[in-house]
């Protein structure tokens, strides 16, 4: 019989994933992920200052910074189901890609998603 998961057996934490929490898009992509962030030990949080960043930002347990399309190739090398898709990341070319769609989305994200972004 499977032990039920008490908070002693959660996994530690190893990363802080910040988002712009009045964006309906950001929210929405966080809440589905959430429990794949758990597994991986990383927590998420909105940006303290409202929507005032341009970008999601990841502060990993080394203390690195990263933010935008960085951030889904590092998460995805660590979840089993997305390891291809974030070894894409070393094909060349296709971490500029990522990120010029990432900020394509971000400058658009208010017209996205549930709720319309204060930005």
């Amino acid at each position: 019989m499977k032990k039920p998961r008490t908070e002693a057996s959660a996994k530690a934490l190893r990363g802080t994933l910040f988002y712009d929490g009045t964006c309906g898009l950001c929210v929405g992509s966080v809440n589905r992920l959430r429990p794949h962030f758990g597994r991986l030990g990383v927590a998420s949080e909105p940006f303290s200052n409202g929507a005032a960043e341009f970008e999601m930002k990841l502060r990993w347990e080394d203390g690195s910074l990263r933010g935008g399309g960085d951030v889904i190739f590092f998460l995805a090398r660590r979840m089993w189901w997305s390891a291809p898709l974030g070894c894409l990341g070393w094909v060349p070319g296709c971490r500029w890609l990522v990120g010029k769609l990432y900020d394509v989305v971000a400058s658009r994200r208010r017209f996205l998603g549930d709720g319309a972004c204060q930005i």
